[in-house]
């Protein structure tokens, strides 16, 4: 059995697609898993299981349209990725001072630098990226919440892609702990 963190997408945002995070944590723990910890709302959860991360994406998203009756993407990273993900954080002395201004992107595949070079050139954002092993690690010093760059990444970068705040990607990796 590894460690794992299953990232949820467009669960709890905005009052829509609501879930309780206690059913969440529940359905979890039919599928198997063990150990199952939730971290904020949003869908954030970490927990024991067998299998690949895709296998356990594959499954436990087939599970949760049955369960709440909506899809969700959902993507599922390995205790070992996670770590390395926020041990290699270009923007870190950064993220110690202001952490809200620093966020990562993590990807489902290699994201490439070409669209999101061009994109912020684009926008003119004052944003800042930096393009590591399956993560954007972004630093944002006018935030995400009405930044053009950020709301294009996605499609830029050309990978399916879940963003955190610096704040819950080291939340979760002292729960993984």
């Amino acid at each position: 059995m590894g460690v794992f963190i299953a990232l949820y997408r467009g669960i709890n945002v905005g009052g829509n697609n609501p879930v309780k995070m206690e059913a969440l944590r529940a359905m979890h723990e039919r599928l198997g898993h063990e150990n199952v910890k939730s971290y904020i709302q949003s869908g954030n959860i970490v927990l024991r299981a067998s299998g690949s991360p895709e296998s356990i994406a594959r499954n436990t998203a087939a599970e949760f349209a049955k369960e709440f009756g909506f899809p969700a993407r959902i993507m599922v990273v390995d205790a070992k990725r996670w770590r390395k993900m926020v041990e290699e954080n270009p923007y870190a002395k950064i993220a110690a001072e202001n952490p809200k201004t620093v966020h990562a992107g993590i990807c489902q595949g290699q994201p490439t630098a070409q669209g999101l070079q061009s994109l912020l050139a684009k926008t003119g954002g004052k944003e800042k990226f930096t393009i590591g092993q399956g993560v954007i690690y972004l630093h944002s010093p006018a935030g995400v919440g009405t930044s053009k760059f950020v709301a294009g990444m996605e499609k830029a970068c050309a990978v399916p892609m879940t963003m955190r705040n610096w704040r819950t990607m080291e939340a979760l990796l002292e729960l993984l702990e």
